[in-house]
């Protein structure tokens, strides 16, 4: 099996009701029980010796007087939380003058006892001495001589100084004067006695706490991570949607159910699981757009789970579906795992894997894009800039599911994006028209999506930050249940492009052609070349306001002269070779025509504002493949006549 493959998982019932032995809930938190008991010590002068381990002290009983040899019956015992704690030995002398003094100690580490049996076995006890000082070669001979004169500071010092003395005074070599030179000559003496080290006789019992074995009721299903499948939570994190994911189904009532995470005994790994709902529209694929206001399912703490070595989680579910997913805290960890579900109502739930078969697996299709300040036009979509974003074609070969989702690798930029129809066969979008999905907003978020059902087609999607000029990576998927879907860039357009400016002002802003004043407006003249095929010409009115607060249209007109402007009175409806739908009070309005070979190849184009008498200054764009020209026909000049008054 590929490493993209899921691994097989198997569920099972069991109908079994025995209880696991009851324990105490405080031996789930302890790692063993630690035996101590002192049977002797040696070689050190003491007064009773002190048995520590993690934050528990204790002492064994006190000697009348410090001898080097003593015997002891006390017997302690400890609770031990970890491998990584440790006993403790320290021997001391009491001094009732000054404070006590430890005279050796011992350190034994917890996992050099596992296999402790309760044998007697002697442990050296060392001499812990305070670190000296550097001191100065100079200062040698004068810091010895102060020494030699200095009193002691307590009566065992002395003791022991004056022990040091009578020890120095036999050992040292004897040394007696030549009767004839007088020279001194060395005599030998016997090799001076080693003293046995001092030592502990302790007999250490260990015993591991074994909790009693959990006994799995109910679904289990086995499951493995990876680092296919494994990419951690949920939260900020736009990898989540490879994680694998449960499909959890409520039949008929409000169900009580326990889940449960297990991994295998001695597996040292945080994990944990989140609760979401699930939406039948993938119809048994997993799920890819997260809302994490409103799908994740809130289970106490669940909203944010505390990762453990085991999870368990009870929870009251209504009818309906839900998706499950589990994750390690390590990112890309491998290992295996339980996934327990339990319910008085089993027989009103399922569980199983997503998808259940690969059949309802969903074609998936990433495409990686960048921001930069030249191609980032910003998502407001009143002002033309958002023409300038990458945009990305994906062609349905059948009516479809489909989800688009954005991702970034960080959640420092707001985001978002636009689905539109495309009407302009392999060309990039020019006009914002047929909206066929969205994001809700624009977020800071590591991803957000959208779920679409659409017909056979090719759609445009148009991602970007919310303010323009920003830079960065991101990246794009379509999942979609159509085998055959294509997803990739878009990059061709028209190659000409022709655009000339004007206003309505005073006169010239004659209305729509429901004013007598229509034919007052600006007029253009468009000339395309001959040829023998169809070609398709976009022309796009452009108003100058961003609040697109009137609405706005042009018709495109053939004749047989288009040196002056057109006037009512020579008007006639046979001109009339095409026109925009309606008005709209939108920032720009395209209308496309579609020239044939035996069509005509000049035209008059009258753009207008839909109230006459609206003041304002508009831009002209033509989009073709062949080679256009675009002029303001020249309005002729009116001769002045004297004003005619009515008898």
């Amino acid at each position: 099996m590929s490493a993209t493959e899921q691994s097989p998982t198997t569920t099972t019932t069991t109908t079994t009701t025995t209880s696991s032995p009851s324990s105490d809930i405080r031996d789930k938190f302890v790692f063993g029980n630690l035996e101590v008991k002192v049977k002797e010590v040696k070689g050190c002068q003491l007064h009773f010796l002190n048995v520590k381990c993690e934050l528990a002290q204790k002492r064994t009983e006190v000697k009348t007087k410090p001898l080097a040899n003593h015997t002891f019956f006390d017997v302690f015992s400890f609770r031990v939380t970890g491998s990584t704690s440790e006993l403790e030995i320290e021997a001391w002398k009491k001094n009732f003058l000054f404070k006590d003094k430890m005279t050796g100690s011992v350190t034994i580490p917890i996992n050099d006892l596992l296999h402790a049996n309760g044998e007697a076995k002697w442990y050296p006890l060392s001499n812990k001495k305070p670190r000296s000082s550097r001191v100065k070669k100079e200062n040698i001979t004068s810091n010895n001589n102060n020494k030699d004169n200095a009193s002691p500071s307590s009566p065992d010092e002395a003791q022991e100084k004056g022990e040091d003395e009578h020890h120095s005074a036999d050992e040292s070599p004897a040394e007696e004067s030549s009767p004839t030179t007088g020279r001194p000559r060395s005599v030998s003496v016997p090799a001076k006695k080693i003293k046995a080290a001092p030592e502990v006789c302790l007999e250490i019992k260990f015993v591991l706490n074994e909790p009693p074995k959990e006994v799995l009721k109910g679904i289990i299903l086995d499951g493995q991570w990876n680092s296919e499948n494994n990419f951690g939570t949920l939260i900020n994190n736009p990898h989540w949607i490879k994680c694998t994911q449960y499909l959890l189904t409520i039949k008929d009532e409000i169900t009580p159910v326990t889940l449960k995470l297990r991994q295998p005994q001695g597996t040292d790994q945080r994990c944990s699981f989140f609760v979401i709902n699930y939406d039948s529209f993938y119809n048994g694929s997993k799920k890819v757009v997260l809302d994490t206001t409103n799908d994740i399912k809130k289970v106490d703490n669940f909203i944010c789970p505390i990762a453990a070595t085991s999870v368990d989680c009870q929870i009251d579910l209504e009818p309906g579906q839900y998706c499950v997913i589990p994750y390690a805290e390590s990112f890309a960890f491998s290992g295996t795992y339980k996934f327990n579900l339990d319910s008085e109502k089993l027989d009103n739930c399922e569980f199983y894997t997503l998808p259940k078969s690969q059949e309802q697996a969903w074609n998936e299709i990433t495409v990686d894009g960048l921001w930069t300040t030249a191609t980032n036009g910003g998502g407001d979509i009143n002002i033309l800039g958002w023409t300038k974003n990458p945009q990305y074609s994906f062609t349905l070969t059948k009516k479809s599911r489909a989800c688009v989702l954005l991702s970034q690798d960080d959640n420092e930029k707001s985001v978002g994006f636009y689905v539109v129809k495309q009407l302009d066969a392999g060309k990039r979008a020019i006009e914002f028209r047929e909206l066929v999905g969205k994001t809700e907003s624009f977020k800071f978020v590591c991803s957000t999506g959208c779920t679409l059902t659409l017909d056979e087609g090719t759609y445009i999607v148009i991602p970007s930050t919310y303010d323009h000029g920003v830079e960065g990576a991101f990246h794009l998927t379509l999942f979609t249940d159509d085998k055959n879907a294509t997803f990739q860039p878009l990059t061709d357009s028209f190659q000409e492009v022709e655009q000339v400016k004007g206003t309505w002002v005073g006169k010239s802003a004659g209305g729509s052609p429901n004013q007598p004043t229509f034919f007052n407006n600006p007029q253009f003249h468009l000339k395309v070349p001959a040829s023998d095929k169809e070609e398709v010409i976009a022309v796009q009115l452009i108003q100058d306001s961003t609040i697109a607060d009137e609405g706005i249209g042009f018709i495109v007109l053939s004749r047989d002269s288009h040196s002056e402007p057109l006037t009512a009175q020579d008007f006639q409806n046979e001109m009339v070779f095409t026109k925009t739908s309606n008005w709209e009070k939108r920032n720009d309005i395209v209308c496309r025509l579609h020239v044939k070979p035996e069509s005509p190849r000049e035209f008059t184009i009258i753009p207008s504002t839909f109230d006459s008498n609206v003041n304002r200054s508009f831009k002209l764009q033509v989009y073709s493949d062949v080679s256009i020209s675009l002029d303001e026909i020249e309005q002729k000049e009116e001769s002045s006549d004297s004003e005619q008054n009515d008898d």
